[in-house]
């Protein structure tokens, strides 16, 4: 993550009163993100999403986002996203993200935006892990499985 966003972990989230979400980051809205309306354009949703998974995937252990054989690609099959309130500049918002649901190379991946004591936009996306020429399934790392049920509480299945 860029050095502009605040990470924020169990204890920081529950304090800000965000409860059942182990990972998140703080920030602001910036005008470049918003859209005609002025209010945050839908992109720029998707965006923090992958800026949080990104940073997620890495801090967990699951891929470092490298071009090396011993490193998996982790890609998204499938995402949607609701959209429940608008969005201005300068607001401040905690983007969170978990878990779900754990399989032997895939996972199911839910985010939120938190702001004003609301939830703003949901997301849940498909992730899978490949080998690295983008074809064959790839197990996910055992230490990665094994953070990812101690910190989210993952459904393995």
């Amino acid at each position: 993550m860029s050095n502009f966003l605040n990470q924020l972990d169990t204890p920081d989230l529950e304090a800000m009163g965000i409860h059942g979400w182990p990972y998140g980051y703080s920030d602001q809205v910036r005008f470049h993100e918003l859209d005609p309306l002025n209010h945050v354009n839908n992109a720029s949703y998707l965006s923090w999403f992958e800026n949080i998974r990104v940073r997620y995937l890495q801090d967990y252990g699951l891929s470092s986002y490298g071009r090396h054989d011993d490193d998996p690609q982790v890609v998204v099959r499938q995402q949607s996203a609701d959209y429940l309130a608008p969005m201005f500049q300068d607001e401040r918002y905690v983007v969170t993200a978990r878990t779900r649901l754990l399989k032997p190379s895939s996972l199911i991946m839910d985010y939120a935006v938190h702001s004003g004591g609301a939830v703003r936009a949901t997301c849940s996306a498909v992730l899978v892990s490949l080998e690295q020429d983008g074809k064959a399934r790839r197990p996910h790392k055992d230490v990665a499985v094994k953070r990812i049920l101690a910190r989210d509480g993952a459904e393995m299945a």
